[in-house]
């Protein structure tokens, strides 16, 4: 079963550019936008299912060294 979510990260803003770089080249990841408001980059991330989901966010996206915060929000429609 495929899932599809979003991931809200707030960074050290001077590595905003890096990580986004960083981020577009991880397997799963459709896009990377930096954004304005209380986040500073959101994510969409599509994967086989919650296993490689949480993969994908403990070990290649919170590992990037700059991420200070993630946020996870899963599609349920």
């Amino acid at each position: 079963m495929s899932v599809k979510a979003y991931i809200l990260i707030d960074t050290s803003s001077v590595r905003t550019a890096e990580i986004l770089e960083k981020l577009r080249s991880v397997d799963g990841v459709n896009s990377a936008e930096a954004v304005s408001g209380p986040h500073d980059i959101v994510v969409a991330v599509e994967t086989d299912g919650l296993q490689s989901l949480g993969d994908i966010i403990l070990t290649k996206i919170r590992t990037i060294e700059g991420v200070t915060k993630t946020i996870t929000c899963c599609c349920v429609q």
